[in-house]
């Protein structure tokens, strides 16, 4: 009986205080604390791939140009327009956005290791200015939470590159994942503080930030993500130009192969390449009006950069798309600042990347 009453506890405070998101509209995480709501939605795309219908299951992992930050129209994300592109060509798909503003590679890295059981396909945005180590200062992962969220298993290696403790030393990590797995009410704790209090209690109590489990460093303003520099033709011109002087000194880099995110790129391809998924890795497209206008990557370096990058890739034997090399794809007009698309941008780019790899795919010639 105690049992009973505590599972129907459970039920009916998650489902009146966390309603449940229509994640097969375009969803898209929330812009502030996106990892309350991940585990659920990954459970959503676990339930999905049980249903066996709609077609194959597209995996979109990505920081804030996929999320859409300049986007208001969820419809219009990269992830969005594709599978619109796809649909309209006559391919049934499901595809879901599980970017969120920050991300680096070790975040893509532990949610594709989440899911990778549960998709057909995966879409890997690459942020040039991340793989610079002077941008994410001493940083490894943005979400650190990610693993414990989605009950995923750190193992030795991969903790020692976040310098955290492996999952299976770590027993109160244990006992978390379990409870997240079991518990729903336990696991939509993030959620019910945001919904109830703004935020964990205790730090709404003492003045603090609202931040719930995330820490504060993986919970990025707007203002501190490397390469969001608002609405260039909005700003004064000695902002303008402070701007595009910070944006030079996160983008001009000579990419080191030990380097972090460059370390979870190799594991990333390893890993689902070990489970035989089709995947595409594409770097986010940059305006290159302005990027050529006031030379803020040496093309040289950035060739080179590329270069290393499309290596680890296609040794894997996966797809790599680079928009900022060759015909331009999106147009200037079509960008918010350097590193985000408009809505109408979106739509471009989200449907190129259907356009170029539908044949990859084994899709419908759109």
């Amino acid at each position: 009986m105690c049992g009973a009453l505590l599972y129907g506890v459970d039920i009916a405070v998650t489902r009146t205080l966390v309603p449940a998101a229509t994640y097969e509209r375009h969803y898209r995480l929330p812009r502030e604390l996106p990892t309350a709501s991940l585990a659920d939605f990954v459970a959503s795309i676990n339930a999905a791939s049980l249903r066996k219908q709609g077609g194959p299951i597209v995996a979109f992992l990505g920081a804030s140009p996929t999320w859409g930050h300049r986007i208001t129209d969820p419809a219009n994300t990269f992830p969005s327009a594709f599978e619109s592109a796809g649909v309209s060509a006559g391919w049934p798909n499901r595809t879901y956005n599980l970017a969120s503003n920050g991300q680096f590679l070790s975040d893509e890295y532990f949610i594709a290791k989440a899911l990778v059981d549960d998709v057909d396909v995966v879409y890997v945005q690459l942020t040039y200015h991340t793989f610079n180590p002077t941008t994410r200062g001493t940083s490894v992962v943005r979400y650190p939470e990610i693993p414990q969220l989605l009950g995923v298993d750190v193992s030795a290696p991969e903790a020692a590159l976040l310098g955290v403790k492996p999952t299976a030393a770590d027993a109160t990590s244990r006992l978390d994942t379990t409870m997240s797995r079991y518990w729903l009410l336990w696991r939509e704790r993030d959620a019910l503080d945001r919904r109830l209090f703004g935020g964990a209690p205790r730090q709404m109590l003492s003045g603090g930030t609202g931040v719930a489990r995330s820490s504060l460093t993986s919970l990025p303003p707007d203002a501190q993500s490397a390469g969001n520099l608002g609405s260039l033709d909005d700003l004064p011109p000695a902002q303008r130009m402070i701007a595009i002087s910070r944006y030079a000194e996160n983008s001009q880099f000579d990419l080191s192969p030990n380097d972090s995110e460059v370390t979870f790129l190799r594991m990333l391809v390893t890993m689902l390449g070990a489970h035989g998924k089709k995947a595409v890795f594409f770097v986010s497209p940059l305006n290159r009006q302005v990027i050529d206008d006031y030379e803020l990557i040496p093309p040289k370096q950035y060739a080179a950069n590329i270069a290393m990058i499309r290596s680890i890739v296609e040794a894997g034997g996966f797809r790599f798309i680079d928009p900022n090399s060759g015909v331009t794809l999106v147009p200037a007009e079509d960008f918010s600042d350097i590193s985000h698309t408009t809505d109408e941008g979106g739509l471009v780019f989200g449907g190129q990347l259907y356009q170029d790899t539908w044949s990859y795919l084994g899709a419908k010639k759109p």
